[in-house]
């Protein structure tokens, strides 16, 4: 290899590594939950704590029914939890992060990009029965986490992420949960 040829591959290599070394990395470091009074209970479980580069933090999250009666659960986006997202707690200047999952690609009720996304305001509903719960998995992409901090769990859309009600002749109620997830910086280099 001579002179020339070196110099250039050594610095493509180091542009490449320059900008891996400029991306932050952050974990997971805690989920907090609050019960509240509804017959509907949110249950938040790290998977995957860390979200670097190459690979999404993963979270859990489960809907269940505590309730006697079979309940109809209205969102939009996809059914059962609609379209989620973090936004922060504080006065950080953080920007919402969107929660992907894989039933998105599966629906025509909602778009992805790589900076944002779309969703249809068609209602959606669905039977969540007494006992039953329903289980989605959420990635957290490094690229759309703005900075560290405390987050709150809500539709990335709307605050209410879904509502809910017993028969036909009763009234929605909004399900608004209490989660709170904090995410810490790592070192890229560690």
């Amino acid at each position: 290899m001579n002179r020339r040829q070196y110099l250039a591959v050594s610095t493509a290599a180091l542009s490449g590594l320059a900008g891996c070394l400029g991306d932050t990395e952050y974990t997971i470091s805690s989920v907090e939950t609050e019960d509240d009074s509804h017959p509907l209970a949110l249950d938040v479980t790290v998977v995957d704590r860390d979200i670097e580069i190459e690979s999404p933090g993963r979270l859990d999250i489960t809907l269940r029914n505590t309730g006697t009666q079979d309940l109809s659960i209205k969102n939009t986006g996809v059914w059962p939890l609609g379209v989620l997202g973090l936004v922060s707690a504080g006065d950080s200047g953080s920007l919402d992060i969107l929660l992907l999952t894989d039933e998105y690609a599966e629906v025509d009720t909602v778009e992805i990009r790589p900076n944002g996304a779309n969703k249809d305001n068609a209602p959606l509903t669905g039977t969540l029965e007494a006992g039953e719960s329903i289980e989605r998995q959420y990635e957290l992409i490094g690229r759309r986490v703005s900075g560290a901090g405390t987050y709150t769990l809500q539709g990335y859309f709307d605050e209410v992420p879904l509502s809910y009600r017993t028969g036909e002749n009763t009234d929605w109620v909004a399900y608004h949960p209490t989660v709170t997830v904090t995410l810490t910086e790592q070192s890229v280099l560690s």
